[in-house]
């Protein structure tokens, strides 16, 4: 969103700061009594929930840009609700997991789930493997095709 603030509305390093700010500030708010509240819910209807939220959320600024009536205040919303959308999915993921896989098997499918979740994360930069060199960027490839068997493109399983 930040660039669409920068490229699309011409907003100033400020306003693109106080964009950040905003989602950030609303995670740390929200994610508490959230977590509270989704415990205690059954957890695959707010992982869908959130998802739809997320995708109505997004899909209303090219929507808007395609109207010409983007504003800063509609991306800061934007921003706020998708961002409690990503709280509420990610702690109901989290839990949902717990549901789904045996106390035994536990550690190992969360450290994997973990693992993948991290990795999937798009446009983070990454230090090259001192070992082979490779790395050093995120394309949001996830490494769930080792885990299935398949080799991934850029790290070869043998």
């Amino acid at each position: 969103m930040p660039l669409i603030a920068l490229v699309v509305l011409g907003s100033s390093a400020f306003q693109v700061s106080v964009l950040a700010a905003l989602s950030a500030v609303a995670s740390a708010v929200i994610a508490l009594p959230l977590g509270v509240r989704i415990e205690h819910q059954y957890k695959r209807p707010v992982m869908i929930t959130a998802d739809l939220a997320r995708c109505l959320l997004l899909a209303s600024m090219p929507v808007a840009i395609a109207f010409d009536k983007l504003t800063f205040t509609q991306l800061c919303v934007v921003g706020v609700l998708q961002t409690a959308a990503f709280v509420a999915f990610d702690a109901a993921s989290g839990a949902h997991l717990k549901a789904l896989i045996l106390p035994e098997h536990r550690l190992r499918s969360n450290s994997l789930f973990e693992t993948t979740k991290r990795q999937c994360r798009p446009a983070r930069r990454r230090a090259p493997d001192r070992g082979t060199g490779r790395g050093g960027h995120n394309d949001g490839r996830c490494s769930v095709l080792p885990r299935i068997g398949c080799g991934h493109p850029t790290h070869p399983t043998a």
